[in-house]
């Protein structure tokens, strides 16, 4: 009778092995899934993390805090010296006034745009540059306004170059011997500063030929009259540029003196040609033909007619001015 059912292992003579367990390879998913589970934070963690960075900001804001107190109480950084260049008027114990309290005060803490606005303050201040010298060393410049004349308005003041009043002339500024502007006294404003600024672009111009120069009055036409130190010759001058126009004058002064000693003023408004006008009366030219007779003016009035020959000019200094002739002033003359 036949057995129902599979064959046994002896039946089919098989041999039994035992097997080696086998590892799973890491590429294969396991059947069921791993969930992962959140964990679910309350509010005291970002408020912990919020209270250290603020504990460390802290603690680096005060380590600075502490650094820059300590350097600015340090002694060695100061002002202790002030090292001041380019005055001439202010001594260095007025330019250690004008900067106040910086000396004594901390280098870094200065405000250097400040100080130059305290020194430019002063009247004989143009311009000034404040630098620091690490560590206790200010350095100042000082481009001081220049007195050319004394400006006469309701007082005498000193003005420079551009027609602004520095200070008042007294017994601090006696020493400045310095030719005197008119024409200034009952002005205001703008034609006031104008005026002023006629007459100092003239002394500007001449240079250190200004020193011939007594006084200086400002027409209201805008001429200038400019009477001379020593003899007093007085000169009538537009304006600069008249510098060449003047020193061939000084060139001639004298031979104009011999030639025209009795003189009103001479203008120099016209190029190449100086005109001389006679206190007196000139005396009418000759008809031709006329038989001559007994001089009809005094001997000062026909000197002053002689001008009106033609004088060579001297050399002077090697200015390209053309000869000058010295002639009576004509009312026909045009200005070039």
């Amino acid at each position: 009778m036949k057995k129902r059912g599979l064959p046994t292992a002896k039946e089919l003579d098989l041999v039994d092995l035992p097997l080696s367990p086998v590892d799973e390879t890491p590429f294969l998913r396991p059947r069921r899934r791993t969930r992962v589970r959140h964990v679910r934070r309350g509010f005291s963690g970002p408020a912990v993390l919020a209270l250290r960075i603020t504990a460390v900001a802290f603690l680096v804001v005060a380590a600075a805090w502490l650094s820059y107190a300590r350097v600015m109480a340090s002694a060695r950084l100061k002002v202790g010296k002030v090292e001041v260049s380019g005055e001439h008027f202010l001594s260095e114990g007025e330019v250690r006034e004008l900067l106040g309290p910086a000396v004594g005060e901390n280098i870094l803490g200065l405000d250097i745009e400040s100080l130059k606005a305290r020194l430019r303050s002063s009247p004989w201040v143009a311009d000034a540059t404040v630098s620091r010298t690490l560590p206790d060393t200010l350095r100042v410049t000082i481009r001081e306004r220049v007195p050319l004349a004394l400006a006469e308005v309701d007082r005498l003041y000193l003005m420079d170059g551009d027609g602004g009043l520095i200070d008042i002339y007294g017994p601090r500024t006696a020493a400045f011997d310095l030719p005197i502007v008119r024409g200034l006294s009952g002005l205001e404003g703008e034609a006031r500063r104008d005026r002023a600024e006629r007459a100092g672009a003239l002394l500007r111009d001449l240079g250190d030929a200004g020193a011939e120069i007594s006084e200086v009055f400002v027409l209201p036409t805008g001429d200038l009259k400019v009477v001379l130190r020593g003899a007093g010759e007085t000169l009538l001058v537009s304006g600069p540029p008249c510098r060449a126009r003047f020193l061939a004058f000084l060139g001639l002064r004298k031979d104009l003196a011999e030639k025209v000693p009795h003189t009103e003023y001479f203008d120099l408004r016209f190029r190449g040609r100086i005109y001389a006008k006679p206190t007196g009366p000139v005396p009418p030219a000759p008809r031709p033909g006329a038989s001559p007779g007994p001089p009809a003016h005094p001997p000062e009035t026909a000197a002053a007619h002689e001008a009106s020959e033609p004088l060579r000019e001297r050399a002077h200094d090697g200015n390209d001015l053309p000869r000058v002739t010295a002639a009576l002033l004509s009312a026909g003359g045009g200005r070039n």
